[in-house]
């Protein structure tokens, strides 16, 4: 197959299984959204090859990634999964995710996983972030075309803010709330957002855990996020060893 050609999904799940290939090397752009059983089956390769252990499958984590799966696959099964907070405001595939949950329980390595997926899938690719890279990438700009070519960066169409709300305001010519003014920047210009965050407290609150986010990242802010994201919460125990 030629490098310029483009591989079918079934090409694509056979050829991230084959053994001694660089699985980023195989995920190349495809011209039909994967099956979930595609899907699955690519994801939990990737997982194996990032992270050199098995995807561990239990009541809770087949439940965690099961609403992903429903969401990037624009599954309507995605409204019905007990993880998506319903409450608060309509799913929408619209929207973005904003994923609620302990530590250790996943939220960031399975991100990172369909980043890595997606990464040639232009439907579905995204850039993913931590919060305090963020502020450091800020704090690194010396000059204004920097700080404009940073913030034109985090103009992508899809973009993942990994621990939102453990960073500290930048200081870098003053004091600056880096992903709140991205935030309010991608809402005014509607486009899609991922983001993870810890529960505010040991009582895995999901109000408790959102008006939090609002002292942090102010009022607007906080208007905003129903606005923004499907919030959805990752349930189980940390998975860290």
């Amino acid at each position: 197959m030629r490098l310029n050609e483009t591989k079918s999904v079934k090409q694509l799940v056979g050829s991230v299984c084959a053994p001694k290939i660089n699985i980023e090397e195989n995920i190349q752009r495809q011209p039909i959204a994967p099956t979930k059983g595609q899907l699955w089956k690519v994801f939990k390769d990737v997982f194996f090859d990032m992270y050199g252990k098995p995807f561990i499958e239990n009541e809770y984590t087949i439940s965690n990634i099961k609403v992903l799966f429903f969401y990037f696959l624009n599954d309507p099964k995605f409204s019905n999964c007990h993880n998506l907070v319903k409450g608060l405001n309509t799913p929408s595939f619209n929207k973005g995710l904003l994923i609620i949950g302990g530590v250790g329980i996943g939220k960031t390595d399975y991100l990172k996983v369909f980043e890595k997926v997606f990464m040639h899938y232009n439907p579905l690719r995204f850039k993913m972030y931590s919060s305090k890279s963020l502020v450091t990438g800020f704090e690194n700009c010396s000059v204004p075309m920097e700080k404009d070519y940073f913030f034109r960066d985090k103009d992508r169409k899809r973009l993942c803010i990994d621990d939102m709300g453990a960073e500290q305001n930048a200081s870098n010519f003053g004091i600056f709330d880096i992903v709140g003014n991205i935030l309010s920047n991608r809402y005014n210009k509607k486009l899609i957002t991922y983001a993870t965050t810890n529960f505010a407290s040991s009582s895995n609150d999901v109000d408790e855990t959102l008006r939090a986010l609002g002292e942090r990242y102010g009022h607007r802010v906080y208007d905003r996020l129903f606005e923004m994201f499907n919030v959805i919460t990752f349930n189980g125990s940390s998975l860290r060893t």
